[in-house]
């Protein structure tokens, strides 16, 4: 199996027991898609990456969001 095919396989394990939205999974089956089946570890690590900082982003912006709602930290 491809890198990507082994890292999507532990993915959608992950989405089943509550882990990852099933959202991440779908966003990460279409870049990877996007880059290929053979495309390196790195590259696949890069997109992997860019996910994770665009949940973080996510993250902050509920932080924020709730902070000015509530006054919670």
């Amino acid at each position: 199996m491809t890198n990507a095919g082994d890292f999507i396989t532990a993915l959608q394990q992950e989405q089943r027991i509550g882990n990852v939205s099933s959202e991440t999974e779908q966003h990460l089956k279409h870049e990877f898609r996007k880059l290929g089946r053979d495309a390196s570890h790195t590259i696949l690590a890069l997109a992997v990456g860019a996910e994770i900082d665009r949940l973080e982003r996510q993250a902050a912006t509920l932080r924020r969001l709730r902070q000015s709602l509530v006054g919670l930290a």
